[in-house]
Formats: structure tokens, sequence, C-alpha cells
């Protein structure tokens, strides 16, 4: 229920009894439970993005918790990673309880990388259990009623499952794929081309086709759509501003299109999940850098820099001294808020952020919604770097977003 209120407070731009208010209402129901088990926003981008240093102190929005641990491997000075939704941050510290105290690297690989592994509860009951702080306890081993009865308490998703099929997001994706294999399509063929040409061919044959499906077409339209793919009322709403005579789902295919060609399918960890929902466990390069082996000692030791809170990012910028942070990574949160909400957020990194501060995030719509939701003073305070968020936009492996924007603290 607390998540509930906290999306609830974000996303409730119109009255409850408007439609739009109706869909913003329900989206808040909906996000109370885990949305997101791996983040898709590409970390390499961000990285770039951002100039990590020594001196970076990062705010983040955690979602499933995996780039606050890609930015960690840069060692920057601390992390702060913050999520109006509770089950995101409790799974990121359940991560970091497990690199500080799982003993080996293939433990830690089991429950994160494979996420699943029969042994993976003997992990939890000798190295994590003892030492995980008594909310997040409680929430592991805990789980509503109805999922109780069918798989007991959550920490059971990683032997039982499997973490990577226990989300809102996983739940769609697992129908969509039941649905391409009915109607003869395989998704993962694509996983196992050796080069451009032989991406696009699989894309053409076993993706593509699924868009031509009238019971996609009807689906993709649906609010209950996005709200499994994690997409509010009005983040929809940003996205049909942008289709200039096409659909949506002409949008959808591009964007898998580009996922499933545009990359070297080998090391393109989002596309393993999209079309075949895991990593690569067998060749061990297309899964997130805090999965790899060569980075788990150096982010057990650093693991102490990461803080975790639950809340909005507004909140955690102002209850802070000034210039605590000086990179900040809003994921696609502008898209949920209306000019107020923009105003408020942009106003205190304004006055709380250092000169020089970076900021990225990414929306459903190719423009930055800045210029037109900021006062005019206010926007002056911040320089867009419009050339070269257009580069990175391209070079994002996730592909599931219409923009990238970078910004600068003048």
């Amino acid at each position: 229920m607390a998540t509930e209120q906290n999306v609830l407070g974000a996303v409730s731009t119109e009255a409850a009894v408007t439609k739009q208010g109706i869909l913003q209402r329900l989206f808040a129901y909906w996000f109370d439970a885990f949305v997101y088990n791996q983040i898709w926003e590409d970390p390499r981008v961000d990285i770039e993005a951002l100039e990590i240093d020594e001196d970076s102190r990062i705010l983040t929005i955690s979602s499933g918790g995996c780039n606050a641990l890609n930015y960690l491997v840069e060692r920057p000075e601390s992390v702060t990673a913050v999520d109006l939704n509770r089950y995101h941050i409790y799974l990121l510290r359940l991560k970091l309880t497990a690199l500080r105290h799982v003993p080996e690297q293939q433990l830690f690989y089991n429950l994160f990388a494979k996420g699943l592994d029969r042994g993976n509860s003997d992990t939890f009951l000798r190295y994590i259990e003892p030492n995980l702080d008594d909310e997040t306890h409680a929430f592991w081993c805990s789980n509503g009623l109805i999922m109780r009865l069918f798989h007991g308490d959550r920490i059971n998703y990683f032997s039982q499952g499997g973490l990577y099929e226990r989300s809102r997001n996983g739940y769609f994706l697992r129908f969509f794929h039941s649905f391409a294999h009915a109607v003869g399509l395989r998704p993962e063929d694509v996983l196992a081309a050796k080069n451009p040409d032989e991406q696009a061919r699989a894309f053409e044959k076993n993706i593509a086709p699924f868009f031509d499906s009238r019971v996609i077409r009807f689906l993709g339209k649906l609010p209950i759509t996005m709200f499994g793919l994690g997409i509010p009322p009005q983040q929809l709403d940003e996205l049909k501003s942008d289709l200039g005579g096409g659909n949506l789902i002409d949008v959808y295919r591009e964007r898998a299109r580009k996922l499933a060609c545009d990359f070297p399918i080998a090391e393109n960890y989002f596309a393993w999940q999209a079309f075949a929902r895991k990593y690569d466990t067998e060749g061990g390069k297309a899964m997130p850098e805090y999965l790899k082996a060569e980075h788990f000692q150096s982010l057990s030791s650093d693991s102490y820099r990461v803080n975790t809170a639950v809340g909005s990012v507004t909140d955690e910028i102002r209850k802070n001294p000034k210039g605590s942070f000086n990179r900040f990574v809003f994921l696609d949160a502008q898209d949920w808020m209306n000019a107020e909400v923009m105003t408020d957020l942009w106003s205190t990194i304004a006055e709380k952020a250092e000169p020089g501060s970076r900021i990225i995030f990414r929306t459903a719509a190719a423009a930055s919604p800045l210029p037109r939701n900021l006062p005019t003073e206010l926007l002056a305070k911040f320089t867009y770097c419009e050339e070269q968020s257009r580069e990175l936009f391209l070079r994002d492996r996730a592909s599931i977003y219409g923009g990238f924007h970078l910004y600068t603290l003048n």
C-alpha cells in the first residue's frame, strides 16, 4: 500500500472522476509490485554522459538496482538509489547484502545472473538472511496471500521459476513469447545470429510478423498493456504525441528492430532479456557489468558507498545538504511529471547541486519536455547538450525510448 500511495502521488495529475484520473489510479495500484527486476536503461551510455569519476556523487532512481551497481563499477564517491516502489529498493538491498556477505562470485552469479538455481535458498539462509535489515528481511520472508499459496516467500523466486519471471514486466514478456510461439514465431532465434545480416534476417522472419497480428495490434493500444510495460497514462500520451501520422504498433516495431539489429547481439543483454527472458549465462558476455566475475571483489569492497531509500528524488535532494549530489539519473520520470512537479524538481537541483552537475533522463517521445514545462528563468540555469544527447541516444542498446537527454547546471 505504501508503494501505491507513493506512485499515486507521482502520477496523479488529473481528477479522479476523469478518464485519465481513473487510469492514473489504476496504474498506481498496478505499480504496487515488482515492475522491473532488470533496469531498461543502458549504463554504458549513462556512464559516458555522466563522466563518472572518483568525485561523482550520484543520485539515481533505482528500478531493478542494476545500474546503481553498474555505476559503482566506475568507483564513484557515492551512489544513492531512491525509488517510489519499495519492491525495487528491497531488491537492491538484497543485492548489496549479497555483495557484502556472499563469499564467492559464483554464488552471487547464481542469484542475480541466472536468477534461478537450486542452491540459491541455501545461499540466502547461510549468508544473506542473517545480515538483512529488518524491513528487507520482512519483505523477502513474506508474500501476498495468493502469491504465498503458490510460491511461498518471495525469496523462493530465486529457486522456483526464477527472478526474471517474477515481475509485471516479466509476466508480459512471457505472455508475448507464448503468443509468438503459438503463431509459429521464435524471437529467441535472433540471439544465434553471427553478424548484422543474420540479425536482420532473424528479425524479419521471427519478430516483425509478431506486430502484424490482429491480437497484438489490439492489445498494443490498451492502457493495461502499457501498465505491464511500466508506462503510466501520461507517458503514453507523450508517446502518442510523437507519432507523426503513424501508430503505436509502428513505434513498437521500429524499437524492436533497433534492439534486434543495431547492436552486436552477443553482448546486448537487453536483447537477450527481451527475446529470451534471460542473460547469456553460457557465453558470459551479454549481461550487466556488475554480474561479471572481474568486478565482484571491487563491488564487494565498495558496496558501502551505496545508499538506498524509498521515496522521490526531489525529496532526497531537498533533505540533503547542498552539494551532496553532482550526478543525477532520472530514468523516464520526466514523462510522469506535470509542469508543477517538474519545476519543483529542477528548482531543487538548481538550489542544491554544485555547478557543472550533470543530469540525464529518457523520454518516450523524442523531444525534451523541459522547454515547455519549466519557467524560462529556471530553464536558463541549465545547458542542454543537444548534439551529445542525440549521439548517445543512437548508442543506447536498450532501444525502448524515443529520446535521451543530458543537461548540465550552469
